[in-house]
Parts: C-alpha cells; structure tokens; sequence
C-alpha cells in the first residue's frame, strides 16, 4: 500500500486538530521575565507595533525545532513523524529508517511525537521529541490538548505517518505531495 492515502489522511487529522487548537498552553508556560526597569515611551511603542504586525501575521516569530547540539542548517525545515498508538518495536524500526533517508537530506529536521517512553534511544538519534503521556483521570484530557497544541505548532510542517520510515523514498514522495 502507498503511504500517500496515510499522509493525506494525517495531513487532514493534523489540519482539524490545528483548527481547534487551545494556544493557551503556549502563554501559560512561557517563559516570562521580568523588565528590569519601567519601559520608556519607544520602548512602549515599538512592543505595541511588534504585537500589532504579530497579530496580523506580518512579523513571524522563528520556532526552531533543532536541538543546540546537532547539526542541523538554519533554513532546515521541521518533518514532523507522527507516532501516537505505535508499539515500541516498530516504532524503532520506523525511526531507523527514518534516520537512513534524512542521512542526505540536511534540508529536514525530524520531530517526533510518540507517547513511548524509550528515551534512551530517542536520545541517540538527535531528534527532538515531543512525548505525550497517556494519564489518568483528572488530567486525562491532557493528551489531547497537548495533540492539539502540536498539530497547530507544526501546522506548516511536512508530517508523515510513522509507517512511511519503513518504505523507502517516502520523504521524497511526501515532499511532492504536498507541493
């Protein structure tokens, strides 16, 4: 089976979860420092103007999911490989195959979210990994809002399933299908 019925499917599943995104995990944990001394009139100003371009989409504010240690280009842009319900076995495989096809292409930096906890491995591979726990019952909704909150971060990201790590070229289909 071609993974491009699975990639469009994801595509689709990631769009909906995007739509009804709660960005409100993203200001309650920021990281928040305090102004050392009482803002002047520009200073004022200029944090008005920036919040205003923000606001109409005309200043973007870089995320980069690279990590400090790896080696990835300034331009890469972030492949997303979606794993929520995989085994752990399979998964490794997937990531294996993964690292294979990423090994000549400089131009991606993976994402991986998974709720398997094998960070160990994980670790080797130099990837960034957003791991979503599955909880119980008073914050058994946090999964999905965190799956929420991913799929509206990575919203312009290339994402694959994790099945397509076990095909061979499938970065290079998904990459001419999205266009």
């Amino acid at each position: 089976m071609s993974p491009h019925p699975e990639i469009e499917s994801l595509r689709r599943q990631l769009q909906a979860m995007a739509r009804r995104a709660d960005t409100s995990l993203a200001r309650r944990y920021a990281l928040r420092h305090p102004p050392p001394r009482p803002l002047s009139l520009y200073r004022r100003m200029r944090r008005l103007v920036g919040r205003i371009l923000r606001r109409l989409g005309f200043r973007i504010e870089p995320w980069s999911p690279g990590l400090r240690h790896c080696n990835y280009r300034e331009d890469a842009a972030p492949l997303l490989i979606w794993a929520i319900g995989t085994d752990r076995d399979t998964l490794r495989s997937a990531c294996l195959g993964f690292a294979k096809q990423l090994a000549d292409r400089p131009g991606h930096i993976p994402v991986l979210v998974t709720d398997v906890a094998d960070f160990a491995f994980f670790s080797r591979l130099g990837w960034l990994v957003e791991y979503v726990p599955s909880l119980a019952a008073p914050a058994d909704g946090y999964a999905e809002r965190k799956l929420r909150y991913l799929a509206w971060r990575y919203r312009d990201a290339l994402a694959l399933p994790v099945a397509a790590g076990l095909t061979e070229n499938s970065i290079d289909a998904a990459s001419v299908s999205s266009r």
